[in-house]
Order: structure tokens, then C-alpha cells, then sequence
């Protein structure tokens, strides 16, 4: 089955240029399988972070032997927010096959500035639910739905009562799950249209695992045998 890298390793074939220059403002190429597939295609990678220290490697470790003959497949990385490769030195545009990744390129339904705040961990179960469910445009909050609701398993819409939303984070503490702080924003903005939950911190419980076991123990005490016990029950089961 395809996955997300596959969209960017595709573009590494050996021996098509010698040279690639790689704009990459999310840093998708650090990814540890991003990587370990470039490598094994045979190319090596420098970053162009420092211009005194590029140089070096690039004309000590590279220009050199491809003086004397020897073939290698280079690829140079600028990682900025623009990934402006016009900033790179004119030798190199005028020398390399010129590449650019980015987060929006793979999710191109889904809300950018939510995407950045993944982690790469999250980008595999997101981009399967992309292709079985083909979501049609998505803006900030529907975005931040999709993502919780078929990355993380919550979903928002179906919590209703107290029993609902004290499961859902009972397995997202007890398994130390950690979702970005912009969805868990989401998240509470849809509780918060319900009357159910009024009264309840969720701007701390939701995110902090010790706030909520406090909260349940301070608060909710009639809620240890009739619900939670239940609940560990079948968490431990699941487990």
C-alpha cells in the first residue's frame, strides 16, 4: 500500500542529475523513512544551513571527485519557511535539478497551518484516511475534525453525556496520548456548546493528564464505581 513518502521518494531516481537542489520548509526529508529511502537510492544529503561550512563540504567532499570522474548523487536541502531556493549560490541553480516538498503538496484538501502542527508520527494514519475518505476542501476547523476524528479517534460529535467524554479522555490519559494544542482548542470549543459540560475545566483536564485524574477523584466520586471503574476496566482489556 502507498504512503505519503512515497509521493516525495518517487522524485529520487539515481543518476537522473548528479545535483538536486530540495526546497523543504517542513522538513519532510528528516523524517526517518524519508531519509533511510534516500539513502538507500544511493544519494547523499548536505543541508544548506551555514554558507562557510556548505561550502566546504560541497567543494572538499563533492565538487573533488566529481572532478576526477567519480559519480555521486547529491541532494542539497535549504529548509526555510519560504524554501526559496533562489537564495541558494548561482553555481548550484545553474548545476542542479531543482525540487520542493511541502506538507500541502500531500494534504492538499486539508488545512495547512493545522497540518504543521503534527507530528510526522501522525502524517501515516492521516494520510490513509485521506485516501479512503477523499474529504473535499477543508478549512481550518473541519480540518482539525478529520484530524481528530480519524488520527486520534475522537469524535466530537458523538460525546453527549458525561460517560462519553470521561471514556474518551480515560483512554487518552491512561495511554499518554498527546494531540497538538490547536485540536485540543477544537475539541473544547465543541464541548463547550453543550450544557453537559458547563461546569466542567476542560481547558485543563483535557490536555493534562494530572489535572483530569485530580478532577476525578476531587469531584466526581460517585462517578469511581457507577463509571469509572467500568472504564479502566475495559481500557486495561483494550490494552
Amino acid at each position: 500500500m502507498s504512503n505519503w513518502r512515497d509521493q516525495i521518494l518517487k522524485e529520487f531516481t539515481p543518476k537522473v542529475s548528479r545535483l538536486t537542489l530540495v526546497g523543504d520548509r517542513d522538513g519532510l526529508l528528516l523524517e526517518e523513512g524519508i531519509l533511510e529511502g534516500i539513502r538507500e537510492r544511493g544519494f547523499e544529503l548536505i543541508p544548506f544551513e551555514d554558507h562557510v561550512a556548505f561550502r566546504y563540504a560541497y567543494e572538499s567532499s563533492f565538487r573533488s571527485r566529481w572532478d576526477r570522474g567519480e559519480e555521486t548523487d547529491l541532494v542539497v536541502v535549504l529548509r526555510s519557511q519560504a524554501s526559496d531556493l533562489g537564495s541558494l549560490p548561482y553555481d548550484l541553480l545553474q548545476a542542479g535539478r531543482k525540487l520542493s516538498f511541502n506538507l500541502g503538496d500531500i494534504f492538499p484538501n486539508l488545512s495547512y497551518p493545522v497540518l504543521t502542527a503534527l507530528d510526522r508520527g501522525d502524517l501515516d494514519p492521516l494520510y490513509e484516511a485521506q485516501r479512503r475518505h477523499a474529504p473535499g476542501h477543508l478549512g481550518d476547523n473541519a480540518t482539525k475534525e478529520f484530524v481528530l476524528r480519524h488520527v486520534f479517534e475522537i469524535a466530537p460529535e458523538l460525546i453527549k453525556q458525561p460517560s462519553d467524554l470521561l471514556r474518551v479522555l480515560l483512554r487518552r490519559h491512561y495511554h499518554g496520548q498527546r494531540i497538538p494544542t490547536i485540536l485540543d482548542e477544537r475539541f473544547i470549543q465543541i464541548l463547550r456548546q453543550n450544557n453537559s459540560f458547563s461546569e466542567w475545566p476542560l481547558e485543563t483536564i483535557v490536555p493534562d493528564r494530572e489535572v483530569f485524574f485530580a478532577f476525578l477523584q476531587e469531584r466526581w466520586p460517585v462517578f469511581l464505581d457507577e463509571i469509572i471503574v467500568p472504564l479502566v476496566q475495559i481500557e486495561k482489556r483494550d490494552a
